[in-house]
């Protein structure tokens, strides 16, 4: 069929399929236009296009069956990259491989009842291979556009969190302009005289590049206001936040509170910060430089952003839990376990961690222990008391482990978590259970986490009718010890 199209006619369909595809902005579209082209140049009774999975995607022409022959044929087109045609009663299935780069993208199938001559074939072979290109692209920037949209959302959603703030929250940049204010702040109504001190401290915080902090009285009310220094994309940026401490019986308590929240903003702005700033970083190399990516960096690119998203995942669901936990609107689902297997599993998943601090986790129990609990929210409390283990050794020590011990004792079971660890000063024993609090700051110690890990595991084995405390020193280690009832009732 080539030979009965003149020149001028052929490179009229090739500069029209060529438009077609570029402008293509969706997968199907491009499918459309493949198939209408094949049409041109060969007779088909039917067309179907399928995905690299080899699940049907488009078929032109009605219903076709692919029996097993077939199949078989399509699958050694797919890894060979070569076309071929196989006789089927009285036609012929032409099979081509949409190939970008040694990458099966997909497969065309044509039923014609007429061969495909040499350079016909060549010809549609190019065209497959243009569609390959394109799909690719088109499929990267679906994916593109899907993260994007993700981001978006949980950029929303922690805007939602630090609107329900009680504080008013505010970040400045170097021209004291505000580039981020919650609820609060954007509502609040501050008198002049106030406003400027704000940008006096805000000021003054740049310039020590320390934390600063300011009382001021204004009528009736009294505000407690912290400035913070941080840093976003490699510019310095201020945090402020202001909390209302009016009732003076409340001062001191409230100061405290505020000074321990003060570092949680900052803390999960940091947290956030740098999972985000990864996604971004690789997001916006793969919009602007994908032509010059390989097949492997590109998928490096991808992995790191799916690794820093679940990151995302994991601090949204613990201030998920702890906003449940709160509110009391946290519901346990009893099933019965073994609670040997849960902390099996459990290690086997932080394993990667304890890897990469040189951490050994020993089990020292092997027999089964049954226990009637939330096993999910039993395995969240194990999965925390591990990592703390972890995230807490001493750098320099030759050997470094947690040990977990399971004892049943009557109608209750202990579970004992031990590290060798940097361990906690006494005074620090009851603290690290509340809210916020983290010995990593206290001690200096730049280590991830919320500071909310130990509050929601010490909430949840409460809702158990059980208790969490410690026995630690500092310098030896720490051992963690849970008592829970084995609830045999129902």
């Amino acid at each position: 069929m080539l030979n009965q199209i003149s020149s001028h006619r052929l490179y009229s369909l090739l500069s029209s399929f060529i438009r077609e595809i570029m402008n293509a902005t969706e997968p199907d579209l491009l499918l459309d236009a493949l198939m209408r082209i094949f049409q041109r140049f060969v007779d088909c009774e039917h067309i179907v296009v399928l995905d690299k999975d080899l699940n049907v995607k488009k078929i032109k022409g009605g219903s076709v069956e692919i029996d097993e022959e077939l199949k078989k044929m399509v699958r050694w087109v797919a890894s060979s990259h070569s076309p071929m045609s196989l006789p089927k009663q009285e036609v012929l299935v032409h099979i081509f491989p949409l190939v970008k780069a040694g990458k099966t993208l997909g497969v065309l199938l044509a039923w014609s009842r007429e061969e495909i001559v040499v350079e016909t074939s060549e010809l549609l072979r190019t065209f497959a291979f243009l569609s390959a290109v394109v799909l690719e692209n088109l499929e990267l920037y679906s994916s593109l556009q899907r993260q994007h949209m993700a981001l978006e959302a949980t950029k929303n959603y922690m805007q939602r969190i630090l609107d329900s703030f009680p504080q008013h929250i505010a970040v400045f940049d170097q021209d004291s302009r505000i580039v981020f204010a919650n609820k609060g702040y954007s509502l609040s109504s501050f008198g002049e005289d106030i406003v400027s001190r704000i940008i006096q401290l805000v000021q003054k915080t740049f310039l020590t590049g320390s934390r600063q902090t300011l009382e001021v009285e204004e009528g009736a009310n009294f505000y407690s206001i912290v400035a913070e220094p941080i840093e976003y994309e490699g510019q310095p940026q201020v945090l402020l936040v202001i909390t209302d401490v009016t009732n003076t019986k409340e001062v001191e308590r409230l100061k405290a509170i505020d000074q321990l929240k003060t570092e949680f903003v900052a803390n999960i702005s940091h947290e956030l910060k740098t999972p985000l700033a990864a996604i971004k970083a690789y997001a916006e190399t793969i919009l602007t430089s994908i032509e010059m990516l390989d097949q492997q960096t590109l998928n490096e690119f991808v992995q790191i952003i799916y690794k820093e998203s679940q990151h995302l995942e994991s601090i949204l669901e613990g201030l998920l839990d702890f906003s449940k936990l709160e509110q009391k609107m946290l519901i346990l689902e009893k099933t019965t376990f073994d609670l040997t297997g849960l902390v099996r599993e459990t290690m086997r998943s932080i394993e990667e961690l304890a890897k990469s601090k040189q951490v050994r986790l020993e089990l020292l129990t092997k027999e089964p222990v049954l226990i009637r609990a939330d096993q999910k929210r039993i395995k969240q409390v194990i999965t925390n008391l591990l990592s703390n283990g972890i995230k807490y050794s001493k750098e320099d020590a030759e050997e470094k482990y947690v040990r977990v011990k399971i004892e049943r004792k009557d109608d209750r079971v202990l579970i004992e978590v031990s590290d060798n660890g940097i361990g906690i000063p006494k005074e620090y024993h009851e603290k690290v259970f509340e809210r916020f609090f983290r010995v990593g700051t206290v001690m200096d110690h730049r280590v991830e986490g919320t500071g909310l890990g130990l509050t929601i595991a010490k909430q949840i084995v409460e809702l158990h009718k059980g208790r969490i405390w410690l026995e630690s020193e500092p310098g030896v280690g720490t051992t963690v010890f849970v008592e829970l009832p084995v609830g045999g009732e129902r």
